[in-house]
């Protein structure tokens, strides 16, 4: 039936160019938001800096007034006060600083803090 083979395409089309086929790796959820250039992620806090975690060997800037921390328990807390090493939901974006674009942590929501996690600030 070559009618159906038509609307097939063509809801593949429309699918294709909505964006929805997005492709995530490692099973991890991955979203941006339409309206921003924000992405979100669940991802694991390696250790923090004064300004700064570490996921992976890459730097996100926490900036007061800009970031929201919230721990496991929903209560808001500060920088200092992250336990590291944790699992935690992170919503960044780019930010220009300079020449360099820098992400910047909108919002992290620790999901869960592993055995012998610490809030000292590491020392770089």
């Amino acid at each position: 039936m070559p009618g159906r083979k038509n609307i097939v395409v063509i809801v593949f089309i429309i699918l294709l160019l909505s964006g929805q086929q997005r492709i995530v790796s490692a099973g991890q959820a991955r979203t941006q938001s339409k309206n921003s250039s924000s992405v979100t992620e669940v991802l694991r806090v390696s250790g923090k800096g004064a300004d700064h975690i570490i996921v992976g060997e890459q730097r996100l800037y926490v900036i007061p007034g800009i970031s929201s921390l919230v721990s496991s328990t929903g209560t808001a807390i500060e920088l200092g006060r992250l336990r590291t090493p944790c699992l935690a939901e992170i919503s960044y974006v780019g930010w220009i600083k300079g020449v360099e674009k820098r992400p910047v942590v909108v919002h992290l929501k620790v999901k869960r803090v592993y055995p012998g996690a610490s809030s000292e600030t590491a020392q770089e």
